[in-house]
């Protein structure tokens, strides 16, 4: 990647490339169409696959955007992405694995959602964890944090 387009860059804007827009895209119509309609081992797996392929570039927009907000100079960095793909891969890994890891993310990832579902209700709804099924064999999708790596090693300079 040359001097201009690594100008151009914006923090958080690697994940407007093809790749993790087509990966949310995905994670959203499994979860919401597929697995009302088929709801089987495949579309689990699809999920799991899905949000790994993109949320790497998510932590490493986040950093990117924490930079920018701190007033730091900041590019978009390879060390950045491997240590969010490797967060992520560990993350996912341990949520698999070890009830509490299972149960934070339950209860975090029903945190995040909670605004959006008191807003919808149209009135005040408590906070309630989501739904979260531990499986071992979920980890077969770890190999998917390399598509978010491979999307954005280009972007990023070592």
């Amino acid at each position: 990647m040359g001097e201009d387009s690594e100008r151009l860059s914006h923090a958080g804007d690697g994940l407007l490339s093809p790749i993790p827009l087509v990966a949310i895209g995905l994670l959203l119509l499994n979860d919401h169409v597929l697995k009302e309609a088929f709801h089987n081992g495949l579309t689990g797996k699809l999920s799991d696959f899905a949000g790994l392929a993109f949320f790497p570039l998510v932590l490493q927009a986040l950093w990117e955007c924490a930079q920018t907000v701190l007033g730091l100079a900041w590019r978009p960095s390879r060390r950045a992405l491997l240590l969010s793909a490797l967060a992520s891969a560990l993350f996912f890994a341990a949520v698999q694995l070890w009830p509490p890891a299972t149960e934070f993310y339950q209860w975090s990832l029903g945190a995040l959602q909670w605004p959006v579902r008191a807003l919808g209700a149209g009135r005040m709804i408590a906070l309630t964890p989501v739904a979260v099924w531990p499986d071992p064999w979920d980890l077969l999708a770890l190999p998917a944090v390399g598509i978010a790596v491979w999307a954005g090693w280009a972007r990023s300079r070592s």
